[in-house]
């Protein structure tokens, strides 16, 4: 039996090494990888052949001294030869043995026991229905969890910043105003945001409705009772940190007790599931009724416009599927929602 060791810099390097100088019958015992010098590494490579009869050599660095003393003898001599014996010796099968066993019980550290594999393909079923945007990923839910009309006539349209209320609420204005024919007024604290309040006049002024500007949410009380004349209010709030709580609760006790307000919590449909619902509770304490879906033709997959409000318990009035005001804006059925959940319809303008 004979036992060479092989390193190269790269895997086939060794093993094309190993099989050039033992055969293409060399039995490859172990791999490992070496370090060479400070920063370099290369492979090193065992492998073993049973040479007919020679005697045995050990695990040694071919071109070293030691190698040719074991396979050759003293002063470069011609290699002593035993007699066959049939098959290995037991010392031969050992030597092969060792770093076999050695590899199994590192791989019996790594690899986790196979019981533990059902379980957590379980897991990945059941968790696959809240992550995607499958057709059979929706749940089997009524139409009036999925959808409802607006029924107050103060919208107030909350959420985080940035997820489109603005543009969402001068699309709903100018329906209002220019479709239905309603007397319109917008209201806007989104002192918080620069130039927020620029943008809700620029629309307000292009809608022809009139807007007022509150800077502190312990005056919108007056700002709604002054707009006594309108069929339709609707509110823009800033988005802020969810730490800034004061300004939350300050606007959490002007709506509370009003009977005339509907709160309309606005979120992007690319919202991950674990963010809708960390959201829903920061804004729990303004008491939503509606979920609004906006930029839906920024989202991947539309999975969650059905998981979303059955699991909120948040029905749809509105969502967005664009920038064009007041295109972009659909008023969904529930029908309208599972397909395009489902994606068997496309987002697009659709007559509300």
């Amino acid at each position: 039996m004979k036992i060479r060791k092989y390193r190269a810099a790269t895997m086939r390097e060794a093993l094309a090494e190993a099989k050039r100088e033992l055969g293409p019958d060399a039995l490859i015992v172990s791999t490992r990888e070496v370090r060479r010098g400070v920063l370099g590494s290369e492979v090193e490579v065992t492998a073993a052949i049973d040479d007919d009869g020679a005697t045995a050599v050990g695990p040694v660095e071919a071109g070293t001294p030691a190698f040719a003393a074991q396979a050759y003898g003293p002063r470069g001599a011609a290699p002593a030869v035993a007699p066959r014996r049939g098959g290995l010796e037991e010392i031969d099968i050992e030597r092969i043995m060792a770093p076999l066993r050695a590899e199994l019980r590192s791989l019996r550290s790594i690899i986790r026991p196979l019981g533990e594999v059902p379980h957590e393909l379980s897991a990945l079923r059941a968790a696959l229905p809240r992550a995607g945007g499958g057709a059979g990923a929706a749940p089997d839910v009524g139409d009036d969890a999925l959808v409802a009309p607006s029924q107050r006539r103060v919208v107030v349209l909350v959420g985080p910043t940035g997820v489109g209320k603005t543009t969402t609420l001068a699309k709903l204005a100018a329906r209002a105003a220019l479709v239905e024919r309603r007397r319109v007024a917008l209201i806007s604290l989104d002192d918080y945001r620069v130039g927020g309040a620029d943008q809700i006049r620029t629309y307000a002024d292009l809608i022809g409705v009139p807007v007022r500007l509150v800077d502190d949410p312990t005056r919108l009380r007056g700002a709604l009772d002054a707009c006594r004349d309108a069929e339709r209010i609707f509110v823009d709030t800033a988005g802020r940190s969810p730490r800034d709580r004061e300004a939350m609760w300050a606007l959490e006790r002007v709506l509370d007790g009003r009977d005339d307000v509907e709160v309309h919590l606005t979120v992007p449909a690319a919202t991950a599931p674990e963010h809708l619902d960390a959201i829903a509770r920061r804004h729990q304490g303004l008491g939503p009724v509606r979920l609004l879906w906006t930029k839906l033709d920024e989202a991947l997959g539309l999975g969650e416009l059905i998981r979303g409000p059955a699991r909120l318990g948040l029905p749809v009035t509105w969502v967005t599927t664009g920038q064009r005001v007041p295109e972009d804006l659909e008023a969904v059925t529930a029908a309208r929602l599972r397909g395009l959940a489902a994606g068997t319809e496309a987002v697009g303008e659709v007559a509300a």
